[in-house]
């Protein structure tokens, strides 16, 4: 029974353990830049701080006759430096900022990066490393025949316990600082349950003498092998990792459901070997390990091509839902990692198991078999995946496997012949390993692995060119130029006079090039992907050389980071559409994100982030706006333009109340050259631009009153967002009228200044006018028949878009559809094109186009 309570101490240190590690990872990715720089900087850090302190405290450990006083140490050292950096964490944040800088060279980065999350993290992941050796020496003290497999498998199965729920329930729920109080409980429960179970074993108890066995093999060549095996096995984890975020969601779940995978079928190996592994003699045991691991790792490699068809069918078969995706990425991530990790849980442990001696050597095993883990995370993910590539990385990792075979002339040993042809078949195939989803008639023009995505670059029947990330997420493209450039233009316009302009997100390149020669314009663009700056050159038919534009400067950075670090002011700040599920994606949308920004504006700066609606639903949209208001409690919400596939939403926000009289943009277009920028888009009035108007705060504040605000320390938007992502969604045009209607009919006080002229007073009601009619137009383009037929066509737009037409003589998004109809029905049917014209020319005599159109077209 005592034994059995043991076990539960060490599973609920492993849970503890690995729920830090989700933490801290969260924690720090203010300060990093990004959760692929966090989340590699906490596990090198993690297997670093587990090393060292494994080597260190393994012979004292050992030799002390009061191991329990040992390990209760180690807990209470675990949870009080937890306690320290709950509470310092943020504050030591802006300052590892400003130690990597606003523009860091890619060496001055990483490498602050890591040492700082190492020394930052080491007395808390030393004493981890501590614990496995002492509670070694708790339990062969209680048992003689007692192996370290099951511990390390039941210390294993309780990290995975632990990055499920607080991935799962405390973070969502509580928030990362109560979520790290319940961590830290759990250390005080750890040290507690071995003080009161293990008093009479904490003092004068003999260590007992070694066997024979212990001296069966080479030390130094179980050194070199726990060394490679634990490099051999994070590698695995990393590349797999970043193979399959290419083929799902990339949500924050997607990374937690992979790894708690990886931990758990370390764990069962661990286990298997604790039941059944000991019988062997070690030389052939280990020959049997390697050689499996290697041949269920070529098995995987073999399987990753299809893993998104896989994936696909488990997903269909399920049915939608957020616990069905969760379930179906649960089921990739068996097939793929459970049974080479099982391998991996199994192999430690028999290592680990034939180096125990009465003067250690547990913690020496766990300390060189992370030392290997610590390397992997910089070597594969920062300079091995980019260099090389996904399959070379993963066959080379698979075959460095079959070189740690003990002794070749045995006959356990011409098993290896399997994987070695495996190896040779998957080395002759010609299948590159991109994971790209393509229509039959797209060419794929560019695909390039990078640190943190996999970028590419596709073209399609129409000649269009589109930019991937991860597969996922389509980040723009030729396409959608119009949109692009409304998004820059409509930021810029509500500036009296921008000097300085600060883009974050590069994407295509398409919205920043809307700044290109601005008159008195200097912009700068952050963009975290350096493969993505790399793709602009593909867009440059839409964009135009970036590289020429004197006026514009792109940053490879993160746009976090870079607003926290930068000490320059800009008068204008455009955020770009960041998919809310996206993992990382969630911190651009936070309160600190949001004060920050406001700290890098000008006195009379102002702040625009574009929000994809069709991204997201409405409570998330809730979120972000309500943390929005916090910051800037005179924001405004736009419409970048009137689509209702893809509708887009723009909060601005100002350090004062932005208001505009009705010839103030007439007078901005008295410059030549921001007339030529603006009038193809559209904007080609006071009316066609406030058109977009939206809300003013007290709509925005009320509509999203009784949200939750998305902090760092409340990730809420991470978190809830996938579950959209995941369920089987309405069209968007749906959540656009919901919306629309929510917040009701838009006040023109909220944009206008004081009447000042007869055209400021006449301006209202204008206004009013166009909203209604906006609003009209996009609750009938939800009606339209969707169809090539002309005739049809006409026959479903006429009345409703005319009846558009009478409610503002200002609104034309309906008069040019309507004139398009006119054209294109004229061979079918003359009358009603005729008649069309001249219903046109009635409803809106002020616009000439439909008369001349009529008079070409049937003069002839």
């Amino acid at each position: 029974m005592r034994l059995i309570y043991l076990y539960f101490v060490f599973f609920l240190s492993g849970l503890a353990g690995l729920g830090y590690e989700i933490l801290w990872t969260r924690m720090f990715s203010v300060s990093l830049g990004h959760e692929i720089s966090s989340m590699l900087a906490v596990v090198c850090a993690f297997f670093g701080g587990i090393c060292l302190g494994g080597w260190v405290f393994d012979r004292p450990v050992s030799r002390s006759r009061v191991p329990g006083l040992w390990y209760m140490a180690f807990e209470i050292i675990i949870g009080g430096w937890a306690l320290l950096l709950t509470t310092l964490v943020p504050v030591i944040n802006p300052l590892v900022a400003s130690l990597i800088g606003a523009e860091p060279t890619f060496f001055h980065h990483w490498l602050t990066v890591f040492l700082c999350v190492f020394i930052l993290l080491l007395p808390a992941t030393a004493a981890m490393g501590g614990t496995l050796a002492a509670m070694d020496r708790l339990f062969t003290r209680l048992k003689d025949e007692f192996s370290v497999a099951g511990l390390y498998g039941i210390n294993t199965m309780g990290a995975m316990a632990g990055t499920v729920l607080v991935s799962f329930r405390l973070i969502p729920s509580l928030g990362i600082t109560a979520a790290s109080y319940i961590l830290i409980f759990c250390n005080i429960l750890c040290a507690a349950g071995v003080w009161s179970t293990q008093q009479k074993q904490l003092v004068d108890q003999p260590i007992s003498a070694g066997t024979a066995k212990d001296a069966i093999f080479s030390s130094t060549r179980i050194f070199i092998t726990l060394i490679v095996t634990g490099f051999l096995g994070v590698t695995f984890e990393v590349v797999m990792v970043r193979a399959l975020s290419q083929m799902l969601e990339n949500t924050v779940f997607t990374f937690t459901l992979l790894l708690s995978v990886y931990l758990a079928g370390t764990a069962i190996g661990s286990m298997l070997y604790q039941c059944f592994g000991r019988r062997f003699e070690f030389t052939q045991g280990l020959t049997v390990l390697v050689v499996a691991t290697s041949s269920f790792c070529l098995l995987s490699i073999i399987v990753l091509p299809h893993a998104e068809d896989i994936f696909i069918s488990l997903h269909r078969s399920l049915g939608e839902g957020f616990r069905q995706a969760i379930l179906s990425e649960t089921l990739l991530g068996i097939i793929i990692f459970l049974l080479p990790t099982i391998l991996m849980g199994a192999t430690f442990s028999h290592l680990a198991q034939h180096l125990k001696k009465p003067s250690g050597g547990v913690g020496k095993a766990l300390s060189l078999n992370t030392l290997g883990g610590t390397v992997a995370p910089p070597l594969a993910g920062i300079y091995l995946l980019p260099a090389f590539g996904l399959k070379p990385v993963l066959l080379a990792l698979a075959g460095c496997y079959l070189l740690l075979i003990p002794r070749l002339r045995t006959r356990s040993a011409g098993a290896a012949l399997v994987p070695v042809i495996m190896l040779g078949m998957l080395f002759f195939d010609q299948n590159p390993y991109r994971f790209i989803t393509t229509d039959r008639d797209d060419v794929l023009v560019s695909y390039q692995e990078g640190i943190t995505a996999t970028v590419s670059v596709i073209q399609d029947s129409d000649k269009n060119v589109h930019l991937k990330v991860n597969n996922q997420f389509q980040m723009g493209g030729t396409s959608s130029v119009y949109s692009d450039l409304r998004q820059a233009q409509l930021p810029l316009l509500l500036h009296e006079r921008p000097e300085s302009a600060l883009f974050l997100g590069l994407g295509t390149g398409v919205t920043f090039s809307g700044a290109a020669d601005y008159p008195g314009l200097q912009a700068e663009a952050v963009e975290l992907i350096p493969e993505v700056i790399k793709a602009t050159k593909h867009f440059q038919k839409a964009s135009g050389d970036l590289d020429q534009s004197k006026n514009l400067r792109i940053v490879s950075g993160d746009a976090r980071h870079y607003v926290t670090a930068t000490e320059k002011k800009y008068d204008v700040v455009i955020a770009d559409l960041f998919h809310p599920a996206r993992d990382g994606a969630g911190a651009l949308y936070s309160l600190e994100h949001f004060r920050s920004i406001r700290n890098v504006l000008t006195e009379d700066g102002l702040f625009c982030q574009w929000l994809p609606l069709y991204q997201m639903n409405l409570a998330t949209l809730k979120v972000i706006i309500r943390t929005f208001m916090e910051v800037f409690p005179e924001g405004q919400a736009y419409l970048a333009h009137y689509s209702i596939t893809n509708p887009i939403i723009g909060l601005v926000g100002s350090t004062s109340a932005l208001r505009y009289p009705e010839k103030w943009f007439r007078e901005k277009m008295r410059d030549p050259a921001i007339r030529k920028k603006v009038l193809p888009l559209k904007y080609d009035s006071f009316y066609s631009l406030f058109g977009t108007f939206l809300a003013g705060n007290a709509s925005l504040k009320e509509y999203s009153g009784g949200a939750s605000i998305n902090s760092d320390d409340h990730p809420v938007v991470i978190y809830q967002a996938p579950r959209f992502l995941y369920s089987e969604q309405e069209p968007p045009y749906t959540r656009l009228i919901s919306l629309v209607n929510e917040l009701g009919p838009a006040s023109p006080e909220d944009i206008l200044a004081d009447y000042i002229t007869e055209e400021d007073y006449l301006a209202k009601e204008r206004l009013q006018a166009y909203w209604k009619a906006r609003n009209s137009f996009l609750l009938a383009g939800t009606k339209i028949e969707k169809t090539r037929d002309v005739q049809k066509l006409y026959e479903s737009a006429r009345e409703p878009l005319l009846a558009v037409i009478r409610q503002s003589l200002d609104f034309s998004a309906a008069y040019y559809p309507l004139l398009s109809i006119a054209y294109e029905i004229y061979p079918y049917n003359r009358d009603a094109s005729y008649q069309l014209l001249n219903d046109l020319i009635r409803v809106n005599p002020m616009k000439r186009e439909a008369a001349l159109l009529q008079q070409k077209i049937f003069a002839e």
